[in-house]
């Protein structure tokens, strides 16, 4: 019964260690993934045609955006157009109102004539009865009457207009807060196809560099180690890449200031949270940065957004397989193929905002270490499968806690 309990416990205890270690994958042994040239040569074509795609998207939103904003050129202009066609109008009333009075003036003096002539006013009277002319008092009495039936519908003549003028003022100035509403909604357009423009380019950039590092391998492997068409890489590169027992620091001083996991930091003035894929340590800028581990150089990315230079290492350490990636670098001082020992310098530290500009994702000088299980250009070829197999440094490099520094590359 006693030893049933033991062969329970040594089984129970097995099962944890098995789990354990499957999900901190770091101590995971990768078999040969079976990949050739044949298949990373698809792999470029899927990439190239995936770049063609963000290319088109991004001239659409171009487009888009320089329609728009022509159509916003041409609402500018109406909407000038309108002012002055509604100052015109006003400025029409205005005159037309100006008619209307003078006009009622002329016709109260008219009308003053008539009547005065009609109650026989003897000085008027005196007038025309002096005349010897009664046929011409009568023509005058005629045409007094048409010039104030003319004026009265001249006043009402003018007064439609001013009516209809009023009307085409308000419909030109309802026209006008529809089209300020049409150019408030192709602004908002614009942001918005800038945004998906962004985003593309952004995106175009990153299949851009996995292009030219899947390239660099491809032409690697063709060329230097000579692998055939239908050859597995790892077939190829038997006894070829540099091996080790032991990772080492990447910087001989320096300061753990961010953990691998969840976080949350200030970055251009406002809050951000994200999943930290390495640990990041801070040293001086220009610091020396070390390969972790013998291995060989399998990419190398300049001046990406987010990220700066960055250099990706493949290793074999006690027969398995990894890569190890060093961000935010200010130098370079490597090639893809190179083989480099835990000694070689393959940069400096770099991640300085004021300096290193173009690299945006950086909030100070620090290099940014990670770690992943496969090779790169060969387990896989970008960025996301890379990430995919990714796992905590700490689990193979002896780090401080958070916050603290340490002197020397050994654990």
């Amino acid at each position: 019964m006693k030893l049933l309990k033991k062969i329970s416990y040594f089984v129970v205890a097995f099962m944890i260690l098995l789990v354990q270690t499957s999900a901190t994958g770091e101590t995971e042994t990768v078999e040969a993934s079976g990949k050739t040239l044949r298949k990373m040569k698809e792999e470029l074509a899927g990439l190239e045609a995936k770049l063609e795609t963000s290319k088109r998207e991004q001239q659409s939103a171009q487009n888009g955006i320089n329609n728009s904003k022509h159509r916003i050129e041409e609402i500018s202009q109406e909407k000038v157009d309108i002012e002055n066609e509604i100052d015109d109008l006003s400025g029409e009333i205005t005159d037309l109102n100006k008619d209307i009075v003078e006009m009622n003036s002329e016709i109260k003096d008219i009308l003053g004539y008539y009547q005065l002539s009609n109650t026989g006013d003897s000085g008027a009277l005196e007038y025309v009865f002096d005349s010897d002319d009664y046929t011409d008092f009568v023509y005058r009495m005629a045409i007094t009457e048409q010039l104030s039936d003319y004026y009265d519908d001249k006043i009402k003549e003018y007064n439609k207009k001013i009516s209809d003028n009023e009307s085409k003022k308000v419909q030109l100035a309802d026209k006008k807060v529809s089209l300020g509403q049409k150019e408030e909604e192709l602004e908002v357009y614009i942001q918005e196809q800038q945004t998906r423009l962004d985003a593309s380019m952004d995106g175009a950039l990153d299949i851009e560099q996995e292009i030219a590092a899947l390239r660099k391998n491809i032409k690697l492997y063709e060329e230097t180690y000579k692998c055939k068409l239908d050859e597995t890489i790892d077939e190829c590169l038997r006894d070829k890449l540099p091996s080790g027992s032991l990772f080492y620091r990447p910087l001989a001083n320096g300061r753990v200031t961010s953990n691998y996991g969840h976080r949350t930091y200030m970055l251009g003035g406002r809050w951000v949270s994200d999943f930290h894929y390495g640990v990041d340590i801070a040293s001086y800028h220009g610091a020396p940065v070390y390969s972790a581990a013998n291995g060989k150089v399998s990419a190398i990315i300049y001046r990406y957004n987010c990220g700066g230079n960055m250099v990706y290492i493949n290793h074999v350490i006690n027969g398995k397989k990894y890569t190890t990636g060093y961000y935010h670098m200010g130098t370079v001082n490597v090639s893809v193929g190179q083989n480099v020992t835990y000694q070689t310098v393959i940069g400096t530290q770099g991640g300085n905002p004021r300096i290193e500009y173009w690299d945006r994702c950086s909030t100070g000088s620090h290099l940014h270490f990670t770690v992943s299980t496969g090779n790169w250009g060969n387990d896989y070829s970008t960025y996301s499968g890379f990430i995919s197999r990714n796992f905590n440094p700490r689990k193979v490099l002896k780090l401080p806690a958070l916050g603290s520094s340490f002197s020397g590359r050994t654990r």
